[in-house]
């Protein structure tokens, strides 16, 4: 199987061509100038992410201004750019020439810190799939990813992060089930194209008004995340897969 059948381009297309996901699927092109524009025009703000990172690497923020220069945000550091030249150059600097471009989703927060869940879905060698833990990955102060190292940000329950969130109305209850529902239909889809795979850990994101979006799917997840919970039985579960 190739790099690019393995990278966040390569699983976006797989999940794509189901009609019952494209509801839960950000607008999400290759990476280059005219698919930026476009983008931008019809979003004012993305997100260009390397197709084959890890960790919050390489992801930058663009948002329009309507002047038509561009604000920039990579980790914690910000900057305008007053040309489209300079913005390309830019990213191709930090995302790297094979990257993709993505209508930012405004995530719900915590505190004003931006939040996104990680959803262990997995099966036994002849079994169905089935979720084996939910948390939430709370970004630090300032920074636009989640990942927790890359920001300093921290991990609490679903439960908690919906519960101290500026989701209007939010029922952890129907939030959970919803997220249940959708990374079991997307790992079904994922088999279609990975048939070897028996663990995938979905990124699925809540925008402010309490929908739910797939940011991405990853096939080596890190585990040790859900020891960073109190309550270890979600590790345990997850550990006898």
């Amino acid at each position: 199987m190739s790099k690019r059948s393995l990278s966040k381009w390569g699983k976006y297309k797989v999940m794509r061509k189901a009609s019952a996901l494209r509801p839960y699927l950000p607008q999400t092109a290759w990476f280059k100038p005219e698919a930026l524009r476009v983008m931008l025009s019809e979003y004012g703000d993305v997100i260009v992410k390397p197709t084959g990172g890890w960790g919050g690497r390489g992801v930058v923020r663009v948002r329009l201004r309507s002047s038509g220069a561009y604000d920039v945000q990579a980790g914690s550091s910000r900057r305008t750019l007053h040309s489209e030249s300079a913005l390309i150059a830019y990213l191709r600097k930090h995302a790297g020439s094979h990257a993709i471009v993505q209508q930012r989703i405004r995530l719900a927060a915590v505190g004003g810190c931006p939040f996104d869940c990680r959803v262990m879905v997995q099966r036994r060698p002849k079994g169905e799939w089935r979720v084996t833990g939910k948390l939430a990955k709370v970004a630090g102060k300032g920074y636009v990813v989640t990942n927790v190292r890359r920001s300093q940000g921290r991990i609490v329950s679903l439960e908690k992060a919906v519960r101290m969130s500026d989701i209007p109305g939010a029922s952890t209850g129907a939030l959970s089930a919803l997220m249940d529902d959708v990374a079991l239909q997307t790992a079904r889809q994922l088999r279609k194209a990975y048939p070897s795979k028996r663990t995938i850990g979905l990124d699925l994101a809540v925008d402010r008004d309490g929908r739910v979006w797939i940011i991405e799917a990853n096939f080596t997840p890190m585990l040790g995340l859900f020891r960073k919970l109190k309550d270890r039985s979600m590790y345990r579960t997850i550990l006898s897969y």
